[in-house]
């Protein structure tokens, strides 16, 4: 009776043993499924924070260029534009025949404008 008892007993723990087995297959295969799909989204969060990354540096890149622009020296250009339409207006409103009796001399030459050009020059 004995023997049958440790009989009984080793199979009983073998079954037990093939069923510990199995389930720890079974959790091995969910962890490695797991793992895959957490290397997945890593791979992927990777990329996207290299297309941010990379993203950045281009903002960065055209955020020093508008930076570099002196706007003072734009602002000086347009008036200098300007200047040179409102000498372009006050020529065509010119009365070209009777330029000779009127003493208009001095708004042909527009000063400013050539203080500004011989400025821009130096």
């Amino acid at each position: 009776m004995i023997e049958f008892g440790y009989i009984l007993i080793i199979i009983f723990e073998l079954i037990i043993a093939l069923v510990i087995i199995f389930a720890l297959r079974t959790l091995e295969k969910k962890v490695r499924n797991c793992l895959s799909n957490v290397n997945k989204q890593a791979k992927e969060t990777l990329c996207t924070i290299k297309n941010v990354r990379l993203n950045l540096k281009n903002f960065n890149k055209h955020v020093c260029n508008i930076k570099k622009l002196d706007i003072k020296k734009i602002k000086q250009a347009i008036l200098l534009v300007l200047d040179v339409v409102n000498f372009i207006l006050l020529v065509k409103s010119m009365d070209f025949k009777n330029l000779g009796k009127a003493k208009n001399f001095k708004k042909l030459i527009p000063f400013g404008l050539l203080k500004k050009l011989i400025f821009k020059l130096k």
